[in-house]
């Protein structure tokens, strides 16, 4: 029988036993590498695509999914088959434990002078454990679009001012190519004597919707007549956009009212069309209405209609009993009423005390 050696017996004694004893002291000795890892994992984007203007940046959640026990950390990265745009991960490193699901938030932005196209982009999942190396990838796509915009613009474009009176004027803006965020609105006036007040600001708009806000413009009697330009402009970051707002500041004229057209609405009612044709609005106080034998029915404290200069107001006239709080002059029982055929002398009278009369055929 042939010897062993001191040396290879120990050692054979050392690999049966996996620890030996030096002065009491117990040591472990490891044959192997550390316990293999594994089982695997399986990566996902929601949503696996996204479109966004130039200058713009959107997201997707990218999740981790332990597959067969898999327990470790994934480090995240992005390969572009097409063009490139700038990504980022966050977290970019996921520990990700056994059995369990993890996400990051993946953010993509387009410069604002990025190609418009489609780009592919393949999402990959990295992890390491000694020797091995397990990944997993999912293909994402981005199509980016023109500049997110905005367009800015007033309705109506010109407007007439009474020198020492106000009018208005809508601001609209659209939103373009999907932009969305805040959008501050001023308004630059030229000396004169002119005052702006405007309405909402900043307004907010959505992907793809329409918003407004308002205008007025004042002038005082000291203003100088003519035509003045108002820079009316909306600015959201970098983006901003400007429109002309033309105002002619006018002097008053008188008032000027005329009927256009007359209908009967009942026989104690009727209907009439009025206009304003001059250049301040109108507001109607009272009337009378006379018959051909000299009755008469009376609103003294009338809320009548207010008739904006170039505009025409049907504005309705009642007597007997549709009318509790008129005053009637004249043969009582005589005049209750309208007759076809007949005509009537109908008197308005407005807020500046102007008195305008009608002859009109019921």
């Amino acid at each position: 029988m042939k010897r062993v050696p001191l040396k290879a017996g120990l050692l054979l004694l050392i690999f049966a036993l996996g620890s030996f004893t030096v002065s009491g002291s117990v040591l472990p000795f490891t044959i192997s590498e550390a316990r293999r890892q594994t089982g695997t994992f399986l990566l996902t984007t929601s949503p696996s695509g996204v479109t966004l203007p130039q200058g713009a940046n959107a997201t997707s959640t990218v999740s981790i999914i332990s597959v067969q026990g898999y327990a470790g950390t994934v480090y995240l990265a992005a390969q572009f088959t097409r063009g490139s745009l700038s990504v980022s991960f966050n977290p970019g490193g996921i520990n990700v434990p056994a059995g369990g699901t993890v996400r990051s938030i993946m953010t993509l932005t387009a410069a604002n002078n990025a190609s418009i196209g489609t780009y592919s982009i393949i999402v990959t999942g990295t992890s390491t454990a000694g020797r091995r190396i397990v990944s997993s990838s999912a293909m994402f796509t981005v199509t980016v679009n023109s500049l997110a915009d905005f367009v800015l613009y007033a309705n109506p474009y010109s407007i007439i001012v009474v020198a020492g009176m106000t009018n208005s004027t809508t601001v609209i803006l659209d939103s373009t190519n999907g932009f969305a965020g805040s959008v501050a609105v001023s308004a630059t006036v030229p000396f004169g004597f002119l005052g702006v007040m405007g309405g909402r600001n900043p307004v907010t708009l959505s992907p793809g919707a329409t918003t407004y806000t308002s205008l007025q413009v004042s002038a005082t009697s000291s203003t100088l007549l003519g035509k003045y330009n108002i820079t009316i402009t909306g600015a959201s970051g970098t983006v901003s956009h400007t429109c002309i707002l033309t105002v002619n500041v006018v002097d008053p004229v008188p008032e000027s009212l005329t009927l256009t057209g007359s209908s009967l609405l009942s026989p104690t009612g009727m209907t009439l069309s009025l206009r304003n044709s001059g250049n301040t609005p109108i507001t109607l106080e009272s009337y009378t209405v006379t018959d051909i034998s000299g009755g008469q029915w009376i609103l003294a404290n009338w809320t009548g209609p207010t008739i904006l200069p170039g505009t025409t107001s049907a504005t309705a006239i009642f007597i007997g009993a549709s009318c509790e709080t008129c005053t009637y002059n004249g043969i009582f029982g005589l005049f209750q009423q309208f007759v076809p055929g007949h005509t009537y002398t109908i008197t308005v009278t407005t807020k500046l005390h102007n008195q305008f009369t009608f002859n009109v055929t019921a």
